[in-house]
């Protein structure tokens, strides 16, 4: 496994951000760890990128434990957190090709990748605009391109489709699916289920800090006890 998390918890004070978080995804596919808001989809997603040291359980990426070997760990993930601050006076090519050249690209494979990323969600035309410039759905996607530009083997984007309209929503899903067909792991996090059916191999729900079920879309929707259902407010 690429990404494995067994039994995660994390305490803050005396409450748990996240008790019992287990998932696990396979190289090459695309993971959603899905739940409402406050289930521990974030403390999750920070212990895998290693901002967070869980208080019980374990996790390894890469086969690499996030605790005892997190240098290696943080080598070969890129993360992109909900409250992802960058500096505002930078372009969008100047803030990829930056972050690149830091991991080691020369400037010309910078600008290539930068290039491609942009177009890949419909920002290319953004690349000269100042980041103060852009709505929020824009700036959310030059983001998502600058994280996926990293060279990376694990991909954690923890709610990347924050302020996207929904057009431009299931356009980063659809890039994000194309990035995992190279051969790179993703695990998103999200709220809006109809967002795991269409970008995930593998669903993992959260709840209360609680792993609930996990399996692929499809396995899930036959796991329910009805095939349709309405609910009528009196």
């Amino acid at each position: 496994m690429t990404v494995e998390a067994r039994q995660l918890g994390k305490r803050f004070g005396d409450v748990w951000g996240v008790r019992d978080a287990t998932l696990e995804l396979r190289r090459g596919t695309v993971g959603v760890l899905a739940g409402p808001n406050g289930a521990g989809k974030t403390t999750t997603t920070r212990i895998l990128a290693t901002y967070y040291r869980p208080d019980r359980g374990e996790a390894r990426v890469c086969g690499y434990d996030v605790v005892r070997e997190h240098r290696r760990v943080r080598s070969l993930i890129a993360y992109l957190p909900q409250g992802y601050n960058v500096s505002l006076d930078l372009t969008p090519e100047e803030l990829i090709v930056s972050s690149l050249m830091v991991r080691g690209l020369s400037l010309f494979d910078a600008r290539r990748e930068a290039r491609r990323w942009l177009e890949e969600l419909g920002a290319w035309e953004l690349r000269g605009r100042r980041m103060w410039l852009l709505s929020g759905g824009e700036r959310r996607r030059v983001l998502v391109a600058s994280v996926l530009a990293e060279p990376a083997e694990v991909y954690l984007l923890d709610e990347p489709t924050t302020g996207v309209d929904v057009e431009g929503r299931y356009e980063v899903l659809k890039v994000i699916r194309r990035a995992a067909s190279g051969g790179a792991t993703v695990l998103v996090t999200t709220h809006n289920l109809s967002e795991a059916q269409v970008a995930a191999d593998v669903v993992t729900f959260i709840s209360s800090g609680v792993t609930v079920r996990s399996g692929s879309p499809q396995q899930l929707l036959e796991s329910l006890p009805w095939r349709y259902k309405a609910v009528v407010n009196g």
